[in-house]
């Protein structure tokens, strides 16, 4: 029973693993398709702060914001919002974000592909996945086999 539960937990592992790979790229793909997108200059409007949990137990947390922007494109306000980053913005800070030209209300304030968030990410996956194999193919407590046991006479 017991291996049958780890085997279950390398299953789990290697679907994160892929998970983080699949994130990871698709995140850098995105950031590659905006790299041409144009930059105007955003000023904050709000900022919410508050505290994310991490861990089981929740034992640690950290202090995130939540900031609200506008810009404007062709004379056209737009707002947009940045969800749990640790930079510190305060109302009225101006700082530059892309937009996306065909669709101006779509902006991101990732100006340039981040490579290492995406290694980041391949690296986490890829650690999950080889755990997650480990646990299927040798889960502790393995039976070992029995090697025979020839007699001589």
């Amino acid at each position: 029973m017991r291996r049958k539960i780890l085997a279950l937990v390398g299953v789990l592992f290697c679907l994160g693993g892929c998970y983080f790979g699949y994130f990871g790229v698709s995140n850098y793909q995105a950031e590659q398709s905006q790299k041409d997108w144009p930059t105007t200059d955003a000023v904050v409007i709000s900022v919410e702060q508050r505290r994310e949990s991490s861990g089981i137990r929740h034992s640690s947390s950290t202090l995130v914001y939540d900031v609200t922007y506008e810009y404007t494109v062709n004379e056209t306000l737009y707002t947009g919002e940045i969800k749990g980053t640790v930079s510190q913005k305060e109302i009225g800070e101006s700082f530059p974000v892309k937009y996306d030209p065909e669709s101006p209300s779509v902006s991101t304030y990732i100006l340039a592909p981040q490579p290492d968030a995406l290694a980041a990410n391949l690296l986490g996956g890829l650690f999950f996945l080889a755990i997650g194999i480990w646990a299927i193919i040798f889960p502790p407590g393995r039976k070992r086999k029995e090697e025979p046991n020839f007699t001589t006479l």
